[in-house]
């Protein structure tokens, strides 16, 4: 009873919190934003993504836009001003490149509007609605885990007549009452850590409906996001359901701690069609003792991620997830499968040289084999054939390096991405596909990483782009691949030219 009334008096504890829009997700180098949320002594919590711009100027973090900008472009301030925080713009991207190397040509267009709306200062209703058409390049649509799907987008194939085309649409409603709560419903993605990749969830998946509970007080923010999934594997969409939640504690203004724990669980079982499963809605338990009073087999994954600064400037991060883990098959070193694990470890910093125009990312990323995978693919860690963590799934080590300069409107960005990943075999599953059972696997001991066909892969970009207009943030931009691909069988060199126009307000990888 004494916890319904303090929540009770939360809620109608009365603050103006402002705009209420979140920001695209940033995991990149962006040189505005970014640079503010981690060079600033802010008791923030920055691991969880999208960011409300609400809450960003309650803690004096004044960012004016929605977008990635800090400064309101003209037409959007006088829309804002003339139409009560109405604002509607169109978005889209028009890409054409091609593979230098084979004469192969690919392009993305893709167009359409984005409309927000603050009914109050606490209240505020968001849509996007993009057309796409798209030829991807040829690796990517290879690819185990997006073949089908536009990387981040959705799945291709459902429009007729249009094998190339897709409706993409996103929103939600967000709901501020004060300082301490902060409530989202919508179709959507997220995006939880403080690096490029993440290993708890990143926006690599398309959009899923889901509804996102945080609490905030002192220096903890914790998070509650239930979501609905689908898994196409077998040609046909099957529900899946994820609950998850993330406690972030800000120990000082320069170090954090998070710890994150989610379960998936199939929408039908054998025996009854469970749908969104009521025990785990209790947003303060632990998952596992759930799945064991239930004797269930639902995916349940733990984790903690930790982020430390040095002189503001210099900031670490790293995430540690386990899938299952005994510490004494571990310790016998026989290479046991069901120690599934990843790690990251990382360093950024937004002011290079004490260049605040100059910013630099190197990231170590490592994941054992038959992480994230279940005994069926509807209990997998992942969407629409796309993992829901990192883009390869399982069965690989990777190094990223980036590094962005800002020169006015001028964004000049080299990423360089070193990857190696052991592939499955026609008939051997060696634990990279993170949809396949691991019941298929050979055997219990003897696993390591990088087992099954070695493909080692060397992906350097180099872009060039220019700012139009800040509202949408559209840029103007040309880009340079170059992609060698080396596998015991074969060696491929690519070499890819891009040109085009965006709105950057969405990520898309392929950088692998």
């Amino acid at each position: 009873m004494k916890i319904i009334i303090v929540i009770s008096a939360l809620l109608v504890f009365n603050v103006l919190v402002g705009q209420q829009e979140l920001l695209p997700i940033i995991n990149g180098l962006d040189n505005n934003t970014s640079s503010k949320l981690n060079n600033g002594n802010y008791n923030f919590h920055s691991a969880i993504q999208p960011y409300n711009l609400a809450t960003l100027n309650n803690k004096n973090i004044l960012l004016d836009s929605g977008l990635t900008n800090s400064k309101l472009d003209k037409n959007k301030y006088d829309l804002r001003t003339k139409s009560k925080n109405l604002f509607i713009s169109p978005i889209g991207e028009g890409t054409f490149g091609q593979n230098t190397s084979t004469g192969n040509i690919n392009y993305i267009l893709s167009l359409g509007s984005k409309f927000n709306y603050n009914l109050n200062s606490k209240l505020g209703i968001e849509l996007n609605y993009r057309y796409f058409s798209t030829q991807q390049e040829a690796y990517i649509d290879t690819n185990l885990f997006t073949k089908n799907v536009v990387p981040s987008i959705g799945r291709l194939g459902l429009i007729p007549n249009q094998p190339n085309g897709l409706h993409d649409i996103q929103g939600h409603l967000i709901y501020t009452p004060n300082r301490f709560f902060s409530f989202t419903a919508g179709r959507g993605n997220h995006f939880w850590g403080d690096g490029y990749r993440s290993f708890f969830l990143s926006d690599n998946a398309s959009a899923y409906p889901y509804l996102r509970i945080e609490s905030t007080f002192w220096k903890i923010k914790y998070t509650n996001l239930y979501s609905w999934h689908k898994d196409i594997t077998t040609g046909r969409a099957r529900n899946k359901f994820s609950a998850s939640h993330h406690l972030s504690w800000n120990i000082s203004d320069n170090f954090n701690l998070g710890i994150f724990e989610t379960v998936v669980w199939a929408g039908q079982d054998t025996l009854i069609n469970r749908g969104f499963d009521i025990n785990y809605i209790n947003p303060v338990i632990f998952y596992r003792p759930v799945e064991f009073a239930q004797g269930s087999n639902d995916n349940s994954l733990l984790g903690i991620n930790l982020k430390g600064k040095i002189k503001n400037n210099h900031i670490l991060y790293g995430q540690l997830l386990l899938d299952e883990f005994l510490l004494a098959e571990l310790r016998s070193d026989q290479k046991w499968w069901g120690n599934k694990y990843s790690i990251q470890l990382g360093y950024k910093n937004y002011k290079l040289f004490n260049n605040p125009n100059l910013s630099f990312l190197i990231e170590r990323n490592i994941s054992r084999p038959f992480t994230y995978s279940h005994i069926t693919s509807e209990l997998s860690y992942g969407h629409l054939n796309q993992s829901l963590a990192h883009p390869l799934g399982a069965n690989f080590k990777e190094t990223v390096e980036m590094i962005s300069y800002r020169y006015k409107r001028w964004t000049f960005k080299q990423q360089t991405n070193l990857t190696t990943y052991g592939a499955d075999s026609s008939d051997t599953n060696f634990g990279g596909n993170i949809f396949l059972s691991y019941q298929t696997r050979n055997g219990e001991y003897g696993h390591n990483l990088l087992q099954g066909e070695k493909h080692r892969i060397f992906y350097n970009e180099l872009t060039a782009s220019y700012t139009l207009v800040d509202a949408i943030n559209l840029q103007a931009f040309g880009t340079a691949i170059l992609r060698t691909e080396n596998t015991p069988y074969r060696n491929q060199t690519d070499f890819f030219f891009k040109v085009g126009v965006r709105t950057q307000l969405w990520n898309s990888y392929r950088g692998f």
